[in-house]
């Protein structure tokens, strides 16, 4: 998502056994806090595919803002396209949401 040094993108995976007991909020806000304090980032970047209703409300429960969509993602693993939404968090938006 990004070729900065300063800028890096937050991935998760959980599996369905775990959904919805707040795993995956609680250990991606320790991530952003460790990124942006620990690693000095100045943005952090996260996306989801079309239709994974979970994960678009776990980036919006951390305070992600959308940033734009992209049509065409090759899903080479699954031999799929998908459509992916960008979404992204600043240092500043981070400060204040939870500082």
């Amino acid at each position: 998502m990004t070729e900065r040094d300063d800028e890096c993108e937050l991935g998760y995976w959980l599996g369905q056994p775990f959904w919805g007991r707040g795993y995956m909020p609680e250990a991606a806000s320790e991530l952003l806090r460790h990124g942006f304090e620990d690693l000095g980032m100045t943005t952090i970047w996260c996306g989801y595919f079309d239709g994974n209703q979970k994960s678009k409300r776990v980036q919006e429960k951390l305070g992600f803002v959308f940033h734009h969509t992209c049509n065409e993602v090759p899903v080479p693993l699954l031999n799929e396209i998908r459509v992916g939404h960008t979404n992204v968090m600043t240092k500043d938006c981070w400060e204040k949401l939870y500082k």
